[in-house]
């Protein structure tokens, strides 16, 4: 059995372990060193989240399907990292995941923990947009604690869009591209958005709170639909539905590896830009001042990007950034 495992996990992982015959009350009480009466709190509580056990008095309880949620006791049983998604804080619907994960941060919560609900009803994208939630995607917040400058930031977007990107290309037959800054398309259309808060001092950050939010499991028609046009779900473009749990854990890992990688931005880069969808495209860059055309050539060392105009490069840090050829927003 997993160590550091809580004693309401041990149930379950027994449950699995034993999943083609009975465990009776008594024989999980011997095993965990606590009452019958705990056993049955623990079996009554996975039932209520949405677990199949059949029971019998004679000869005890059986795992026989878990529910479609992204619970913590699901996700940390195959979970191989050894950070991010250590400590997981799950709900079943909040106004924003984000909202959740700053105020854990500012109180201190370790790096690494994960928010994550079934179900946003208040999601927010870049400049405080709207960011549909529907059941069935991921919808999480990630609390870190980086050793870099605020000026230096954006580069933790850079690992989680990459991250984002390269688990739907090994785990689905789609391909995802980035579009800079922090959007992940397929098929040119939108699936996933990426939201990077900060707090920090003059010269360190304190913490970040990376929002991620995927349109998997639900159908385009779940989205308003001044969206159709603009975004897609991995549901959509497949037919069929992705396993979620798998689909997560294997995102976080990917999140760790690069987050472990960090200093070494410049690899990172090199191949973020492999899935780079902006460059060599013809963009339209807004910001609260004013409107820059150009075509996109480059992402400078410091994740700046560079456009170049009537023969004249420049580096954009920020702004709303919109291909010639579509219009995107940070919503869905």
């Amino acid at each position: 059995m997993r160590k550091n495992l809580s004693r309401r996990e041990k149930v379950l992982e027994l449950l699995y372990q034993f999943q083609d015959q009975y465990l009776s009350g008594e024989e999980l009480s011997n095993k965990l060193g606590v009452s019958r009466t705990t056993i049955w709190k623990y079996i009554k509580y996975f039932r209520e989240v949405g677990y199949e056990i059949e029971s019998s008095s004679k000869v005890g309880y059986r795992l026989l399907k878990r529910p479609d949620k992204l619970l913590p006791e699901e996700i940390k049983r195959n979970l191989t990292t050894e950070i991010i998604g250590q400590d997981i804080l799950y709900y079943q619907q909040v106004d924003s995941t984000n909202q959740i994960a700053r105020k854990k941060a500012e109180d201190g919560a370790k790096e690494g923990t994960i928010v994550l609900a079934e179900r946003q009803v208040a999601g927010k994208g870049r400049l405080s947009r709207d960011y549909s939630s529907p059941q069935g995607g991921i919808w999480l917040s990630c609390i870190l604690r980086p050793d870099l400058k605020p000026v230096w930031a954006t580069r933790v977007t850079y690992i989680i869009s990459l991250a984002v990107a390269k688990t739907i290309n090994r785990l689905t037959a789609v391909e995802a591209k980035i579009k800079w800054p922090n959007d992940i398309l397929i098929s040119s259309q939108k699936a996933c958005g990426i939201l990077t808060e900060m707090g920090a001092e003059l010269d360190q950050i304190d913490y970040l709170v990376v929002g991620v939010g995927i349109n998997l499991n639900f159908a385009l028609a779940e989205l308003p639909s001044q969206l159709h046009t603009k975004a897609t779900t991995l549901y959509s473009e497949l037919g069929e539905k992705v396993d979620r749990l798998q689909f997560l854990q294997r995102l976080l890992l990917e999140i760790e590896n690069y987050y472990q990688r960090l200093t070494d931005f410049d690899a990172i880069l090199a191949e973020w830009k492999e899935y780079a969808y902006t460059l060599g495209q013809e963009v339209v860059i807004k910001d609260a001042k004013r409107e820059r055309k150009g075509i996109a050539v480059e992402i400078a060392p410091d994740g700046a990007l560079v456009i170049e105009s009537n023969g004249k490069r420049e580096k954009v840090y920020s702004g709303d950034v919109s291909l010639s050829h579509q219009e995107f927003d940070s919503g869905n």
